[in-house]
């Protein structure tokens, strides 16, 4: 019996409360700094309305989340990741089929719409990134098949082949949107279960360097993305006043330690795009300060902490491997966030999670951390009581 079997649940009980503090705080503040960003926008209080309902649905879910008992993800985790596979598969085959340029209105761009070269989106009622899903399903479908799989996940042909081909399989049909960094985003997540799991290195090496040769091969060959690239390279030795991180940068430096005030902000003015999702934690930087920054990331290396703290002391592998999926996919979407904003590496548009405006995105950032609490929660308790 493992030692979070036999000690009692009051025990974690502040882990999964702390967990779920630093979670509400991080919502509230992106829903704040939402309508800061947007201020200048004639849909300010449409965006901010949206990030507020987005919230109190989402604050529904993961209340629910939290309760629901973690093991019902381990039965379901092979019909979700299916659906998800064929939401993908429509949204790939709508890329690569229909051409946006000169393309009418009609059920393709009603039910897949194209933005900035790319379709990640079905719309029904409410425009869902599909990928964002795979996120939480495939960490759910890795988890449980490593669970049944046990030692045999070790073993080349019945447990990395066929677990590997699932995850090869996700990732192509989001790199086909295109939407290499959530693909990336996507392997690295499935990559990190399977390691978690026991999975052996040596497997591993090849799948991960043929990876990182396609994503490079697919970054050259697209005109967009090489730009993109080579704009960044150039900037390393002179920041041009033009290019979106150098913004990104400028925004940080009028914040210095206090910031310039909740709402006064300027670089939201047209020299940041989709500056309410993609480049939200420049507008914290320069609005809040060094203060709002640092606070901020407390908050999410709070979620990270307490994450892989459940995931250490999870009643069983399951949950042991759902729990460090899901706290991977947080913590490594706000890395990212961060690293762009700073220039540390090149623009990719992936969102803050909690903060960013989406609210399909804030309400599924909000239920895979209450799936994190509901693990948490059953720790040190007897089967009976689950």
């Amino acid at each position: 019996m493992s030692t979070a079997a036999i000690r009692h649940p009051g025990e974690f009980r502040w882990e999964t409360r702390l967990l779920s503090v630093a979670t509400l705080v991080l919502a509230a503040i992106g829903i704040a700094a939402c309508y800061s960003s947007s201020t200048y926008l004639k849909v300010a209080y449409e965006q901010a309305t949206q990030q507020l309902s987005a919230a109190l649905i989402g604050g529904v879910v993961f209340l629910v989340a939290t309760h629901v008992d973690y093991r019902v993800w381990e039965r379901f985790a092979k019909p979700m990741l299916y659906a998800t596979i064929a939401g993908l598969g429509l949204i790939a085959i709508a890329a690569l089929l229909f051409n946006p340029k000169g393309l009418a209105p009609g059920p393709i761009e009603r039910f897949f719409p194209h933005a900035n070269g790319s379709r990640r989106w079905i719309h029904l009622g409410i425009q869902v990134q599909v990928s964002e899903i795979a996120r939480f399903t495939l960490a759910a479908w890795v988890a449980s098949r490593a669970a049944e799989l046990g030692t045999r996940i070790r073993r080349f042909q019945d447990g990395f082949v066929p677990l590997m081909a699932m995850i090869g399989l996700v990732v192509a049909l989001v790199a086909a949107e295109p939407s290499v960094t959530m693909a990336v985003l996507l392997g690295v997540i499935g990559v990190s279960v399977m390691f978690t799991a026991g999975a052996r290195i040596s497997h591993l090496v090849l799948p991960v360097l043929v990876a990182a040769a396609g994503v490079a091969v697919k970054v050259l060959l697209d005109p967009v993305r090489a730009k993109r690239l080579t704009d960044f390279g150039v900037s390393a030795i002179f920041c041009k006043t033009d290019e979106q991180s150098c913004q990104s940068l400028i925004g940080f430096g009028d914040g210095g330690l206090t910031g310039v005030g909740f709402g006064s902000g300027s670089q939201k003015l047209g020299h940041l795009p989709e500056v309410y999702s993609d480049f939200l934690f420049s507008v914290i930087g320069e609005e809040w300060g060094l203060i709002g920054v640092v606070f901020v990331l407390i908050c999410f290396g709070l979620v990270c902490w307490m994450g892989f703290r459940i995931a250490k002391t999870a009643r069983d592998p399951f949950g042991t491997y759902l729990a460090s999926g899901l706290t991977l996919s947080l913590g490594l979407s706000a890395f990212l966030h961060a690293a762009v904003v700073t220039r540390l590496i090149p623009t990719t548009g992936i969102p803050l999670p909690f903060m960013s405006a989406g609210r399909a995105s804030l309400i599924l950032n909000l239920f895979a951390a209450g799936v994190l609490v509901s693990i948490g929660r059953a720790r040190g308790r007897p089967a009976r009581e689950r």
